[in-house]
């Protein structure tokens, strides 16, 4: 049997597992086809014995081959193994898109989703999603540290854009449907949650982080192919962080606080990864068709900023002398639109409005300034 952790000799084994049926020569045509010179690709097989094989070379008398990480997919059959952390069947019973998440591949420690797709999946199909149940080196926006305990969702996915100028949005997209995604379980339907911007979920009165979103491209053939990660404290061990049962947990006991000796194998699973990974797609997915084609309309916008925690905030830009500016939404390139106020948010006709760049602005919450980011 794979484990779907093993990393012998800078051998990499995940396993692949596909809600459609999958052959061989499809896999490595989506997933191991080179596109330019030197560029790493996974070896794709279908058989433990060709797995065992590949570690028995890795161990070889071949220094330089053993030197070298390689990443190998063993293409499964659809399956729930008792001893496995993940429910494949709960997972894809309860997925209804036509793209994203079909294809899965999961792993139960891996140094970092989001380096392990950008590594040796980039350039592949759409819709493929990688989920750990532990990250030993998880990483967030400018590098930061992501904690990964067990319990915590932990994912990243494929995404294709055409148009660079529509590429901020995607981290507006995703957080917006894990949101949604969260709320349509009817336990936890008034859970107040929101996004701050531009790539993090929090509770709205505590202010605590609950997650968030990174998205990094590549650019090959005129296309952006992006690897979307997704970090949620879900139901950590060691509580590292409040978590969404948590929250779930503290309601069901009409408002009581934690107590300070409360673990999480204390509190019930009232939501699951498999469940709110299949949401998380079945919102997302639809989202990302009618954004993909109409822009981030009307309708999306309104969605994301009835989430967001931003509305008509007042706050300080550094870079202007820590002079006040509200927020006033989203420009039409994704950048986060203030205008110039005093501090009681009261603007005049002679007031500019400044566009920020998500890729170049950190936002202190605890102090409300914006600033930009240190090279």
């Amino acid at each position: 049997m794979i484990d779907s952790e093993i990393e012998l000799n800078k051998v990499i084994v995940v396993p692949l597992i596909s809600k459609d049926s999958l052959d061989i020569n499809d896999a490595k045509n989506y997933y191991g086809t080179e596109l330019h010179p030197n560029q790493p690709i996974p070896t794709i097989v279908s058989t433990q014995s060709e797995v065992n094989s590949l570690v028995n070379q890795k161990s070889g008398n071949n220094q330089q081959l053993a030197n070298e990480e390689r990443l190998v997919i063993l293409l499964k059959q659809q399956e729930v193994e008792k001893d496995k952390t993940f429910d494949t069947n709960k997972y894809f019973n309860e997925l209804s898109t036509d793209l994203f998440g079909k294809n899965l591949i999961h792993t139960e420690v891996i140094s970092s989703t989001q380096d392990i797709m950008l590594k040796y999946l980039t350039y592949t199909r759409q819709g493929l999603v990688m989920i750990a149940d532990q990250q030993t080196d998880g990483r967030g926006r400018d590098g930061n540290k992501f904690l990964s305990p067990l319990g915590c969702l932990l994912m990243s996915f494929k995404c294709k854009q055409t148009d660079c100028n529509k590429l901020p949005f995607l981290q507006y997209l995703t957080g917006m449907a894990m949101v949604e995604a969260i709320h349509s379980f009817p336990i936890a339907s008034d859970l107040n949650l929101s996004l701050k911007w531009p790539n993090e979920i929090f509770t709205k009165e505590a202010g605590i982080k609950l997650g968030g979103v990174l998205c990094e491209p590549k650019y090959l053939n005129n296309e952006f192919d992006v690897v979307i990660g997704v970090g949620v404290y879900l139901s950590n061990s060691n509580n590292p962080s409040t978590t969404v049962n948590q929250l779930i947990h503290q309601k069901q006991q009409h408002g009581s606080s934690l107590s300070s000796t409360t673990t999480s194998t204390d509190i019930p699973i009232y939501i699951n990864r498999e469940e709110l990974v299949s949401k998380f797609f079945n919102k997302f997915e639809p989202m990302f068709m009618e954004f993909t084609r109409d822009g981030f309309n009307a309708d999306l916008e309104n969605r994301y900023t009835d989430l967001w925690m931003h509305t008509n905030q007042i706050v300080k830009v550094k870079e202007r002398d820590y002079h006040h500016v509200k927020i006033i939404g989203i420009s039409d390139r994704g950048f986060l639109k203030v205008i110039e106020c005093d501090a009681g948010g009261n603007s005049s006709p002679n007031s500019q409005i400044v566009e920020l760049n998500p890729e170049s602005t950190s936002f202190d919450i605890q102090n409300l300034i914006l600033m930009q980011k240190s090279q």
